[in-house]
């Protein structure tokens, strides 16, 4: 190991800005759909009396939606998202000053890494994945631990697409159901039929 530390100070550090990265997306994503099933709950509740004809159950969808805010509030704080973004982030600042650390031997360098990895978490496998992918195909760059080439093989690449399809999927759905119900009465109410003279 101690032959191409630079090269694994390098990448773990640029997988962990990854991990740091999809954190903080997860926690402005969470905010902003608690933020905007709070405005329809609020909604529903100012516009009921129109609602009410198409929804004959909106007082109890109302109560339904107002719940999931709430809970759905305390789940995400739960996951501490932002918490987890900056440990994340001070991991790999220290990385990139160990790596830029000339003066310290191969062996020095990988003692003072060991030692680094054992206070901080360790990055999900699909990060690592998704680096690979942005380095190697999105940005197309080769990728070398030491003497070796790391490749993007069909598996990796097939599990950074259905998991990119998969999650910004369901974000699109979560605030997509909100417009879709508001706005459903207003294409679909009959309009009603105009007065005759006589």
């Amino acid at each position: 190991m101690a032959e191409h530390i630079k090269d694994t100070i390098w990448i773990n550090s640029r997988v962990r800005m990854i991990a740091e990265r999809k954190y903080r997306r997860n926690q402005n994503v969470s905010f902003l759909a608690v933020t905007y099933y709070s405005l329809f709950t609020i909604i529903l509740s100012i516009f009921s009396s129109f609602y009410i004809t198409p929804y004959p159950f909106l007082e109890q969808i109302n109560l339904s939606a107002s719940v999931v805010v709430l809970v759905a509030s305390l789940v995400a704080g739960g996951f501490r998202f932002e918490t987890s973004a900056t440990i994340f982030r001070e991991c790999y600042l220290k990385l990139q000053t160990l790596h830029d650390q000339d003066e310290l031997s191969a062996a020095e360098k990988t003692t003072l890494f060991r030692q680094m990895m054992m206070d901080f978490p360790n990055h999900k496998r699909e990060d690592y994945y998704d680096f690979i992918v942005n380095h190697t195909i999105l940005e197309w760059k080769d990728l070398k631990n030491g003497d070796q080439k790391i490749k993007c093989t069909p598996s990796i690449l097939l599990s950074f697409l259905v998991r990119f399809t998969c999650y910004y999927g369901l974000v699109i759905a979560l605030f997509s159901i909100p417009i879709i119900f508001l706005a459903f009465p207003l294409f679909c109410i009959d309009n009603p039929a105009p007065i005759q003279a006589p």
